[in-house]
C-alpha cells in the first residue's frame, strides 16, 4: 500500500514530465518532481480525496490528449 503513485512520462518535448507538471500546476494541481531521485521522466502524485483524484485524472487526460 502507498499514499502516492509514480507517473512516468515519455521523453517527448511536448508530453514530458516537466510539461505535465506545468499543465497540472495551471489547473491548480501540485505534484512533486522526482528527478532528484533519478527519475527525470516521473512525477509523484499524492493520493487525495476522490474529487482531487478525478481532477488530476481529467487534467492529465487533457494534457495527454
Amino acid at each position: 500500500q502507498a499514499n502516492f503513485i509514480l507517473a512516468l512520462f515519455p521523453n517527448d518535448p511536448k508530453r514530458n514530465a516537466h510539461a505535465a507538471n506545468a499543465h497540472l500546476n495551471k489547473d491548480g494541481i501540485i505534484v512533486r518532481k522526482v528527478g532528484a531521485y533519478g527519475l527525470p521522466d516521473g512525477l509523484r502524485i499524492t493520493i487525495g480525496t476522490e474529487a482531487e483524484l478525478r481532477a488530476t485524472r481529467d487534467s492529465l487526460a487533457a494534457f495527454m490528449g
